[in-house]
């Protein structure tokens, strides 16, 4: 096999290889954790919490209002009990009376607004608790088919990682060592030649490189970005 058939088979390897092990990465991850699930279970957790303080605020104002009852309970006793005979300490207490009643009234409303606030963010997150169950379900129902597809991908890795051994070993130490610099250098050691432009660098390949590139097996470099040149 000609060298830079050699060399570009090593290379188109290891951007095999390469993939293999992005989507392996990738299907662990979605193994190990589903975005979708995460995502639903950080709105119902949320959902939780605002319903866990409505329902504090609620019972907060339910609280006021039963010591508001009690008071004006007291104080109206008071009033007809006949135990404040003086005018003024009887004009005292109605006006106590009826500061009571009026925050009575104002408590009233705050606690019917705060309970229909909690019935809407109870419906809300139940309604999210159960999307984040569904999306949990599908997660965990897709995991045999991740896992099988997680073994195909370490299997074609391993043939990559095997074939690219193999390719190595077809190569001088010499080949091996230029290749090497040159992918460390350039990020592809090998630019195929389309329409008589280097696909590495776009730029038009000189016609006697061109004729070279065709009659000789040795490597060819770009006269301008110094890939080695592959026929398209």
């Amino acid at each position: 096999m000609a060298t830079i058939e050699a060399l570009y088979r090593l290379q188109e390897l290891e951007l095999a290889l390469k993939r293999s092990k992005t989507d392996l990465a990738d299907i662990a991850a979605r193994i190990e954790r589903d975005e979708n699930a995460l995502h639903a279970h950080a709105l119902a957790v949320r959902a939780q919490r605002g319903l866990a303080a409505l329902e504090a605020e609620q019972a907060k104002l339910d609280g006021e209002m039963q010591d508001t009852i009690e008071r004006l309970k007291g104080l109206e006793q008071r009033l007809y009990s006949g135990s404040t005979a003086a005018s003024k300490d009887l004009l005292a207490l109605q006006r106590e009376i009826a500061h009571f009643k009026e925050r009575e009234g104002n408590l009233e409303e705050q606690l019917l607004a705060k309970m229909e606030q909690a019935e809407t963010a109870q419906a809300r997150a139940a309604d999210l608790e159960a999307a984040y169950r569904e999306a949990e379900s599908k997660w965990r129902s897709s995991l045999p088919s991740l896992q099988a597809e997680q073994r195909r991908l370490q299997q074609h890795a391993d043939d990559m990682a095997a074939a690219r051994t193999e390719a190595e070993a077809a190569l001088s130490a010499a080949e091996l060592k230029g290749f090497r610099s040159l992918e460390a250098s350039r990020g592809q050691a090998i630019a195929r030649v389309e329409r008589g432009m280097c696909g590495g660098c776009i730029i038009a390949v000189p016609s006697h490189e061109l004729q070279m590139m065709r009659s000789t097996h040795d490597p060819v470099r770009c006269p301008n970005c110094g890939r080695f040149l592959y026929p398209g």
